[in-house]
């Protein structure tokens, strides 16, 4: 019940004075950005500014993260500062650009090496198959009638010229890729020879037009040699030292990042936390306008907030001045006002329950507060048992950090867990068993007759604060007809309360003491009557009150509330039945364990059988009970009264 009050503000002054603005929004993440011909639409300077859109800094810093990512150290966190950097846009990319300089330089000398390596290691793999066969790289520069291709390509084109050297004068190798063993250690690409293949094909001079079209067909990424390297390679030693030494290169290229920044650290981070800055501020004001000198910053921000912005501005900065618009006429105007909650801590972790459903509209009540006391009573009355409240809580904390579970929906769970145990001490019951602890209230199973009546009070006395809340949002908006003469309104539930009241009567044990059945009778008439001539009496009370549609619609639709009251009310039986039910499970485990007690083996059946069952009835009911509470919050109890539909306050935050 805490939606926040939020204010239109829009400030305009100096670029300076305007950036201190965004800065000092950014510090306390209370300002969202909206585009200021919105905001300013009446004002005359409306039609004289010129809106942008964009973050020149978002270039800036995806080059400096990129930086940090490539030395492997972890980025710093700036913290927010009370000024802004006096570097202006210009000075901070020719900074940035000295370091994508460098960073182009790493890129270029690492694919070199990679390339060079990739040569080694596809001419060492070829000596070594030459050498098995009594051949010596040399003799290949000579040869006058057999032309030699070295290359890789993949799996699945390797059969296909497989299956072409079949039908054409070729002859392809496979060759053993040696070379790799150090992949693992030095880049990502240890799977490389799961999917390739490393090949040389045999050919005559006379094919080797024909032969390029083949390889072409088939992607073969081919490895030239030049004259010198066929002397030069000839011992396989040789080549060995070669790779080694590009290995060794690239090694050396892979860590220079890593050095660099060790060695300019003090720099990069002031660069790092100037640029950070400025591109957190652009991300604050990316809708800002200008008009000459001037700058115009709008948005959305709580109340509170635009009282504590005033006086700063009056403070600090005397070029600015702060236009305000209350909520009440940004309403009027059709504005679509952002929804921001507070709450208490334990009230705040029901919010993704609310959520679930929809974000209440700004100026509805929010029922966050309402829906953390019910969730948990509805989910501990049907779900009571000291035992099985734990093992939810305990199931709970593991799935959350085995990550299977959202931190919001893990605290709900365990606060269920809680009155799960609670509602197992008043129902004196621990996994199941009702003979460990005397109950605090009432045995559910011994006591049908006193947990079904609880149960329909606890969803009358429901019903009844949903249609409160529903009379509290209609005279918020204005629409007092609806608050007074619909079925959810003030006449529906004193009906609703007076037929409840009598039907308890005529149920208790001595009927003669109810209400006198005349006078019962036309009062309820009446409130009936008020609620099928709603809309005419609203048109004659409150003049030029809009109002829903008329005739057979409106009275069938006052028809559909009183169904609505008995089903909503019987459907709250379901927290005995719930009750019963989990009793009844647990019994039924504790029947089953005990017929296989006397077999051989009994002792460590019964266990096992216990187990299990514990476990079917913690996880299936749990998750049913969970399924039921939420129906009766959403359904029986948003039903009454929420409309929901808001959109969430999204302020610009200092961490990206």
């Amino acid at each position: 019940m805490a939606v926040v009050g939020m204010n239109g503000v829009s400030f305009v002054g100096p670029r300076n004075e305007i950036e201190e603005v965004a800065l000092n929004c950014l510090r306390y993440e209370n300002f969202e950005p909206m585009k200021p011909d919105v905001m300013l639409e009446h004002y005359p300077l409306n039609q004289r500014f010129e809106t942008f859109k964009g973050n020149r800094y978002d270039a800036l810093m995806e080059k400096l993260d990129e930086l940090w990512k490539r030395s492997g150290v972890q980025a710093p966190n700036p913290k927010i500062v009370s000024r802004l950097p006096l570097l202006h846009f210009e000075d901070l990319a020719e900074r940035v650009g000295v370091v994508t300089r460098v960073m182009d330089e790493w890129r270029t000398n690492l694919a070199e090496l990679q390339d060079e390596r990739e040569k080694c290691r596809v001419r060492l793999s070829f000596i070594l198959a030459l050498s098995e066969i009594g051949y010596k790289f040399s003799e290949l520069s000579n040869t006058p009638y057999v032309a030699i291709t070295v290359g890789t390509l993949t799996k699945e084109n390797w059969h296909r010229l497989h299956e072409t050297s079949l039908a054409a004068p070729f002859l392809p190798i496979q060759l053993d890729p040696v070379g790799y063993e150090k992949d693992k250690e030095i880049d990502t690409d240890t799977d490389m020879w799961a999917d390739n293949v490393m090949v040389a094909l045999l050919y005559g001079h006379s094919y080797r037009e024909d032969m390029q079209k083949i390889l072409s067909s088939v992607h073969m990424r081919v490895v030239q040699f030049d004259k010198s390297e066929y002397e030069k390679y000839e011992n396989v030693d040789a080549a060995h030292y070669q790779l080694e030494t590009v290995e060794s290169e690239i090694e050396l290229c892979l860590n220079t990042p890593a050095r660099y920044v060790a060695d300019n650290r003090m720099e990069l981070e002031k660069l790092y936390a100037a640029v950070y800055t400025k591109q957190r501020v652009e991300s604050l004001w990316r809708y800002h306008a200008e008009m000459g000198d001037v700058y115009i910053l709008s948005g959305w921000m709580p109340v509170d907030a635009c009282l504590w912005m005033k006086k700063l501005i009056v403070e600090k900065m005397p070029k600015t001045m702060m236009i305000t618009e209350k909520d009440h006429v940004l309403q009027k105007e059709g504005r679509e006002i952002p929804t921001l909650l507070h709450n208490l801590p334990f009230i705040r972790r029901f919010q993704e329950i609310v959520r679930l459903y929809s974000l209440p509209s700004y100026g509805e009540l929010d029922p966050t507060f309402v829906v953390a006391l019910s969730f948990c009573f509805f989910f501990g009355f049907m779900f009571g048992d000291v035992g099985h409240g734990i093992a939810l809580i305990l199931g709970t904390m593991l799935l959350e950090k085995k990550g299977l579970m959202g931190s919001a929906i893990a605290s709900v769970m365990k606060t269920s867990g809680v009155f799960a145990m609670l509602f197992g001490l008043l129902y004196g019951s621990v996994f199941g068993n009702e003979e460990l602890i005397a109950p605090l209230w009432l045995s559910p199973m011994h006591s049908v007759d006193s947990i079904l009546p609880v149960s329909i009070g606890v969803g009358v006395a429901f019903l009844s604060l949903g249609i409160c809340f529903k009379i509290e949002n209609s005279a918020r908006r204005g629409e007092w007809g609806e608050a007074f003469f619909s079925p959810e309104g003030l006449i529906g539930l004193v009906f609703y309360w007076l037929a409840v009241g009598q039907t308890a009567v005529l149920m208790g044990s001595d009927p003669a003491d109810a209400l006198n059945q005349q006078f019962f009778t036309v009062v309820m008439a009446t409130l009936f009557a008020i609620m099928i001539f709603g809309n005419g009496v609203s048109k004659l009370l409150f003049h030029g009150e809009k109002v829903d549609d008329g005739g057979v619609v409106h009275v069938f639709s006052v028809f559909h509330a009183m169904l609505n009251f008995l089903s909503n009310t019987a459907s709250f039986v379901r927290l005995a039945a719930f009750a019963l039910n989990h009793a009844g499970l647990c019994g039924a485990v504790f029947m089953l364990s005990e017929m296989v007690e006397n077999v051989p083996g009994g002792k460590i059946y019964h266990a096992i059988v216990m187990v299990i069952g514990q476990l079917i009835v913690i996880g299936l009911e749990g998750m049913i009970v969970f399924i039921q509470t939420l129906r009766l919050e959403y359904y029986e109890f948003f039903g009454k009264f929420y409309r929901g539909g808001g959109r969430e306050f999204a302020p610009v935050l200092w961490k990206r």
